[in-house]
């Protein structure tokens, strides 16, 4: 779980995110980011229901925030960010979808 100091948790912060920031992906993630004045990074997640049933997107979230959570001191602490998941991650299994968080990661040049 997420420290509580790094959890993006009010609709109004997403939609600041949706509509201001810049966004890189890849095939199974989609990660938008905006600069922040805080001094931690502020993290949300954002399962699609095309996903498939609430125990996959449930499954696919909790694997999402322990990666994250583990990334959680390289990353740019200037930022908040927000993941959105795309339908084709249900294939991927946890070292599958580290690689795919790292790999969007890199290409924002958002890790240290």
């Amino acid at each position: 779980m997420l420290k509580k100091e790094n959890r993006l948790t009010k609709r109004k912060e997403f939609g600041y995110i949706y509509k201001n920031g810049k966004y890189v992906y890849n095939n199974y993630l989609t990660l938008m980011y905006v600069p922040t004045k805080l001094k931690n990074p502020r993290i949300g997640f954002s399962i699609s229901k095309k996903t498939g049933k609430a125990w996959l997107r449930n499954k696919i979230k909790r694997q999402l925030r322990d990666v994250v959570r583990t990334l959680t001191e390289s990353l740019n602490p200037s930022f908040n960010y927000v993941f959105v998941t795309k339908p084709e991650i249900t294939t991927l299994n946890y070292n599958q979808i580290k690689d795919a968080v790292i790999n969007v990661l890199n290409k924002a040049k958002l890790i240290k």
